[in-house]
């Protein structure tokens, strides 16, 4: 079985303790669970995506796990693109690209293909998002029979796959139709995600949709979707044959303070 833990949403700020109490947390059971593989699914730094200290800072951290780690990146990492401004610059992406290693990746593993995508540039109308649509393209139909899990920040929707409206909470309703048809063949079975710092279980058509919690506990203006509690957490995956597995390791024991 190949082990696998999605971490998200860790809001690192150099100098500042509040996020790394569930940092220390996340990676105490990393250490204890020996994974093959940490997966972070963005939101990495707390606020400004320009503030090189925190990136670096959090890079440090994500070495000292001492487990083969890879990220993509959250609105608060490279900036935010549709329905809202356009903050997501070639520069951030870079910058991203220049100290996490890559913004987007692929690993096979057995019969499964792991895929790493910055879907945070889908809707930008940037340069940078034609080359990420081929990438995930490329991606997926190289994958040569092999079972695919998408690791992305925001989820691909909130209530509904057809939703056309959710705000910023998910994918923009713009690229909805075009994801759908690029992830539909061959199918992806999983897509593993943050952003909303809370977890959440979805099914649709064979496609299983994760959402894993906030591993740091900041004040949230919005409750949980849910109406379950805000914990922090990570999510664990086992990779056996062509099944996944998966389940909420917490790593508090009540809700985040609105």
């Amino acid at each position: 079985m190949l082990k696998v833990i999605q971490i998200s949403d860790t809001h690192l700020r150099h100098g500042d303790d509040v996020a790394e109490v569930g940092w220390r947390a996340a990676a105490e059971y990393v250490a204890a669970a020996r994974p093959d593989l940490v997966i972070h699914t963005g939101d990495i730094v707390r606020d400004d995506p320009a503030v090189a200290a925190d990136h670096t800072h959090a890079r440090r951290l994500l070495d000292a796990l001492g487990v083969a780690w890879l990220a993509v990146p959250g609105n608060h990492d490279i900036g935010d693109g549709p329905p809202g401004a356009v903050t997501l610059t070639a520069t951030l992406i870079e910058r991203f690209e220049a100290i996490y290693d890559a913004a987007h990746w692929t690993r096979d593993v057995g019969s499964w293909r792991l895929i790493g995508v910055n879907a945070m540039l889908f809707g930008t109308g940037l340069d940078a998002e034609e080359v990420e649509w081929r990438f995930l393209v490329d991606a997926i139909e190289t994958a040569e029979g092999r079972d695919i899990a998408l690791f992305m920040h925001k989820p691909p929707f909130i209530l509904d796959p057809g939703e056309m409206q959710s705000g910023s909470m998910a994918l923009p309703p713009s690229t909805r139709r075009r994801f759908w048809r690029t992830i539909g063949s061959p199918p992806v079975r999983l897509i593993a995600c943050g952003h909303r710092h809370e977890h959440r279980v979805l099914q649709h058509h064979g496609l299983t949709v994760v959402w894993a919690p906030a591993t740091a506990a900041l004040p949230e203006t919005t409750p949980p979707l849910t109406g379950l509690d805000g914990r922090t957490g990570l999510v664990e995956f086992g990779f056996v044959g062509r099944t996944v597995l998966h389940r909420l390791v917490p790593l508090s024991g009540g809700p985040v303070a609105p």
